[in-house]
């Protein structure tokens, strides 16, 4: 599961404990065109749409369990897993999924997974809306901006036509407890999804330094309340950025990591890491500037 702070978008993924399952990360789509000549547009992954998934969608092989020619319990044979989180990453869909271990599919797909090979890919499952658009050359295509996921079939790669070299369903061979995505980080707010367990500890984190004085006041930054008041400050992490920020945050509460800047500061430099630290300094500055506003 996750949830949103504003921009920012944060997922458990905490890999499973349960010897029945494995936990694997699944690429949704490629947001190319298909078979079809459809392309799944990124809007189409709405919260509304991907919580649904989270909620009531299966993970299943093929796409067997939409097939007419089945009986239920023949189509039942083909569920493979259940769906346990989502998160964007390199401009992807990707789901985390729990894959029943004994399962005689998931068997055969162990192997395979454990080496690394990239012998499958997924395709999207669900109703779905189709409109056609038309380029600045006058050539039409099918768009898909809206879908009603209720399941990810996963299928030999050479069988899944939007899809890109590379691992498309990757074993989760070491646990992350957290994933982060953000272009900024305002005040905490409600979304409507489920909070994860880590929720409390990273606001108490983040107000621990106190108030705006307490970090623009120390030496060792560049960037001081004052510009922060001319001037509304842009900020943009990557994927590796981002996991620092939530290892930071998490420092600081458990006192691993100084809360004054300056020594923050020194920390980061000692680690090769000084642009991260006048980054996440702004991040924090714009933080309790906001919250002030607020």
């Amino acid at each position: 599961m996750y949830f949103q702070v504003n921009g920012l978008e944060i997922s458990a993924l905490h890999k499973s404990s349960n010897p029945d399952v494995i936990t694997v990360d699944i690429v949704a789509n490629h947001l190319t065109e298909d078979d079809e000549n459809e392309t799944v547009l990124k809007e189409a992954f709405s919260p509304e749409t991907v919580q649904n998934f989270l909620n009531v969608g299966v993970v299943e092989f093929w796409h067997e369990s939409k097939n007419p020619l089945l009986t239920k319990e023949e189509k039942n044979k083909y569920l493979i897993g259940k769906p346990i989180a989502f998160r964007w990453e390199n401009h992807k869909p990707i789901v985390t999924a729990d894959l029943t271990k004994t399962h005689p599919i998931v068997q055969e797909m162990y192997p395979h997974l454990k080496a690394g090979q990239p012998v499958y890919a997924a395709s999207l499952g669900g109703g779905k809306t189709v409109l056609e658009a038309q380029d600045s050359e006058g050539r039409k295509h099918r768009i898909i901006p809206r879908i009603n996921w209720d399941h990810l079939a996963i299928a030999p790669s050479n069988s899944v036509i939007n899809r890109a070299p590379g691992l498309n369903v990757r074993l989760l061979q070491k646990s992350k407890d957290i994933m982060l995505e953000c272009d900024n980080m305002q005040v905490f707010k409600k979304s409507g999804f489920s909070y994860i367990e880590k929720e409390e500890e990273l606001k108490k984190a983040l107000m621990a330094p106190g108030s705006v004085s307490d970090l623009s006041n120390t030496p060792g930054g560049s960037v001081t309340k004052q510009s922060l008041e001319i001037k509304p400050v842009a900020l943009t992490f990557d994927e590796n950025e981002g996991l620092d920020i939530i290892d930071t945050i998490l420092g600081m509460k458990n006192k691993s990591v100084p809360m004054k800047k300056a020594e923050f500061m020194k920390s980061c430099e000692a680690r090769g890491k000084r642009d991260f630290g006048v980054k996440f300094m702004r991040l924090i500055d714009k933080y309790f500037k906001l919250k002030e506003q607020n």
